[in-house]
């Protein structure tokens, strides 16, 4: 019963953060067509949203300069990183390794060598053994799925017969999320406090087997302090300076890590139903690390070959802004953070 729960809600949060309404192994095949430098490009949008969505939602206002006010609340919650229309597509140099039969096409329309001669097999033999420099474009991730990546042969001299330039086209590359326009990703989180100015937080999911990705589990943690609660005269506002870290793995596919520190201010007006606004100045660092195999066919068959590869996220400092709306045992909270990624967070907390 347990067991059935807990994989219906993995398969939710997964089918929401990464919206995948293919299988995973479907993104692993995709990725298979690729080198690490076209892939890294390739998904570059997708591991930039998806740090910023993991260093979002962590906050809804600076705890109270007290010693003791017992506070605990489940917050349900959800970050979204928007995509615009540059992140849909690339063009980048790389180096990449073509297969048999990319090749074939690239020497029967750049070559004029025959296909079976000698010559023929000898320059094949030896294209075939060799990273060539290249010039990828097309739809990244989150490009239109009708659109294939394209990867442009420089021309080359090979055992001093000319082949010339040619793009060939990866069929099997194409915008994997079809012009999403944010990525979404939910949370639940357990805050507890305050003891002496400092709340903690804890994101977790137990490691649970899912059919076709593999385990997935997530940990996160977080705390604040507000100094003000040392001092002898209170400050206009509450004021902390907080420390946030989140961990996530999907299968052998993804690995990713992010975390944040700043400074995060409130107000709140109203007591029992009130409004807090508050904001928060932090610098946050993220990366996540993708794992597949690229494959090769060889007269002995396919060849799989180990890519692993790390994508730093893009947001450095971030200013997030919003405002929490308590009801009693409710609260309903709003924001949004300008960064390099921009995301929008919203919370749903009960407790007391």
């Amino acid at each position: 019963m347990r067991g059935n729960y807990m994989r219906k809600m993995s398969y939710a949060f997964l089918a929401l953060s990464f919206l995948f309404s293919l299988k995973a192994q479907s993104l692993e095949e995709t990725l298979s067509n690729l080198s690490s430098s076209g892939a890294s490009a390739y998904v570059a949008p997708i591991t930039g949203a998806f740090g910023a969505n993991l260093n979002s939602g962590w906050f809804n206002g600076a705890p109270s300069a007290s010693k003791f006010t017992p506070n605990i609340e489940l917050k349900i919650g959800a970050s979204g990183t928007f995509f615009s229309d540059e992140n849909k597509s690339f063009s980048s140099a790389g180096t990449y390794r073509y297969t048999s039969s990319q090749i074939d096409m690239i020497l029967q329309n750049a070559s004029s060598l025959q296909p079976g001669t000698a010559m023929y097999n000898q320059v094949k033999a030896e294209m075939m053994a060799t990273e060539f420099s290249v010039q990828f474009s097309g739809p990244t991730i989150v490009g239109n799925k009708n659109d294939v990546l394209e990867v442009k042969f420089p021309g080359e001299t090979i055992q001093g017969q000319v082949v010339g330039e040619y793009s060939v086209q990866l069929t099997g590359v194409s915008g994997f999320l079809d012009e999403i326009p944010i990525l979404p990703q939910p949370s639940a989180q357990l805050n507890l406090g305050t003891v002496f100015g400092t709340d903690v937080a804890f994101r977790y999911f137990p490691e649970i087997e899912i059919s076709d990705l593999g385990k997935f589990s997530m940990f996160g943690f977080g705390i604040m302090h507000n100094p003000g609660v040392w001092l002898k005269n209170p400050l206009p506002l509450d004021l902390a300076v907080g420390y946030f870290y989140q961990s996530l793995e999907v299968g052998s596919l993804f690995v990713a890590s992010a975390s944040q520190f700043g400074i995060i201010a409130s107000k709140q007006f109203g007591a029992g139903i009130s409004v807090t606004p508050y904001a928060g100045l932090t610098f946050e660092s993220s990366s996540t690390k993708l794992s597949y195999n690229r494959i090769f066919t060889s007269p002995a068959g396919d060849i799989a070959v180990p890519i692993n590869f790390e994508s730093e996220g893009e947001n450095s400092a971030a200013f997030t802004l919003g405002a929490t709306f308590d009801i009693f045992i409710m609260k309903l909270n709003v924001d949004y953070k300008l960064a390099s990624v921009n995301t929008v967070s919203v919370g749903l907390s009960f407790g007391y």
